[in-house]
């Protein structure tokens, strides 16, 4: 008995700490979106081969990113529902590999701070919704 209040608790902290990391990294996300939509290199170093054509394109990115962030949240809020959050996390982690191949495609080098933002980001959504998903079929 007094092993499954202990397995109880250690849960409920793993859940709280994914939680907290959950939210730090939706609003890291949008921090950094915003800033590089305001034309800072705070995060990110956009390199002289993203003028001309490509000019703005990983702005625009993560501009959509921001909006489809807020909207995944706002699902999660309002319904409670983790699966977005999932599939959000799952995206975020497929974004790793589309910018490799958006690199080697345009022949330009992508500021591999855009990886660790996207693996951070998604890392974190996909644990604390699995948890979260997880927790609820069990109970």
């Amino acid at each position: 008995m007094n092993t499954r209040s202990l397995s109880n608790l250690s849960l409920y902290l793993l859940r709280l700490l994914l939680q907290v990391n959950f939210n730090a990294s939706v609003l890291f996300v949008l921090i950094v979106s915003v800033f590089s939509m305001a034309g800072s290199e705070l995060f990110f170093e956009n390199s002289e081969d993203l003028y001309g054509p490509l000019a703005n394109n990983l702005r625009f990115v993560l501009l959509y990113l921001c909006l489809m962030q807020l909207a995944v949240y706002g699902f999660y809020q309002f319904k409670n529902n983790y699966a977005g959050v999932v599939c959000l996390g799952a995206f975020l982690l497929l974004l790793i590999a589309s910018l490799e191949f958006y690199g080697s495609v345009n022949q330009i080098e992508i500021d591999p701070n855009y990886q660790a933002l996207f693996l951070y980001a998604g890392l974190s959504h996909l644990l604390y919704g699995g948890l979260c998903i997880l927790r609820k079929s069990d109970g």
